[in-house]
């Protein structure tokens, strides 16, 4: 790896946490649910990005930029704990629950559908 994976890497962060503000921004007030967005559509991105490696043997150039930088400036694993917090300290166990099985079954499932989707987005 060389500088310019660096920067690609760094570039991407920015770009994708500016994204990610936006998302925050047009809600009226902040809410774990808005984390629970974000997280699901790029995992959905990453999906996208990880079928486009694929198929297309890009250089790992492409990787740094998208899925480390992008995708990983627009999600966040550290503010999905800090809503899980709240969720506890307020006593509310249902969206505790609800909130976690959507996070990870939703990403996980959201990676499956944007890989599956995109070669009908490729054509």
């Amino acid at each position: 790896m060389d500088w310019k994976f660096f920067l690609l890497v760094a570039s991407g962060g920015a770009i994708g946490s500016i994204f990610r503000s936006f998302i925050l921004v047009l809600g009226s007030t902040w809410s774990s649910w808005q984390t629970l967005f974000t997280n699901l559509s790029g995992a959905i991105l990453i999906g996208f990005c990880l079928r486009y490696w694929e198929v297309n043997s890009e250089p790992y150039f492409f990787r740094a930029f998208w899925m480390i930088g992008i995708c990983g400036g627009y999600t966040t694993f550290s503010t999905f704990g800090l809503d899980a917090f709240n969720f506890i300290k307020a006593g509310q166990w249902l969206n505790l629950g609800f909130y976690i099985f959507l996070s990870v079954i939703g990403t996980i499932m959201c990676i499956f559908l944007g890989y599956k989707i995109f070669p009908f987005l490729n054509t």
